[in-house]
């Protein structure tokens, strides 16, 4: 069970950053070239270049995709896997994880929201299926708090 835990784990953190990836590359040029091509070809200013765009997406006064957090995300993520294979049993660290996993999990929610907004159905897929791997994490750390009977 723990290796399976650890896979779901790692395997959300890695789609996390191709997402994060990915949305980066599209950058504001994609949000630029949407909006013109909207607009019959004449330039009309977009959400983004208004200041509404990915650097005001606070949530509770946070940007949840500052680069300085992406990488704390992904950090604890990965300790959080290296934890579970090194101490399977540790009620605190399965706590952790469901905890951070579930977190996760509704963070992506909030970004498949924000990216079918953005009419970006391809990054939406995307979070969608990270924040089923971010939630599946959560489910599994649930059986693994449980006491083992001895026989």
């Amino acid at each position: 069970m723990r290796t399976v835990l650890v896979a779901v784990i790692v395997a959300a953190t890695a789609l996390f950053v191709v997402g994060v990836l990915v949305e980066r590359g599209q950058g504001e040029s994609g949000t630029a070239k949407h909006a013109s091509e909207a607009s019959g070809g004449e330039r009309a200013e977009t959400h983004a270049e208004r200041g509404g765009g990915h650097g005001s997406e606070a949530l509770l006064g946070v940007n949840p995709e500052s680069i300085p957090l992406l990488i704390v995300a992904v950090c604890v993520s990965l300790a959080l896997a290296g934890g579970v294979a090194r101490l399977p049993r540790s009620l605190l660290l399965l706590l952790a994880v469901f905890a951070a996993m579930a977190a996760f999990g509704a963070l992506d929610v909030r970004e498949v929201v924000h990216q079918s907004d953005e009419s970006r159905t391809g990054l939406a897929v995307l979070a969608g299926a990270v924040a089923f791997l971010h939630f599946s994490a959560a489910g599994l750390a649930i059986p693994a708090l449980r006491p083992q009977s001895s026989g």
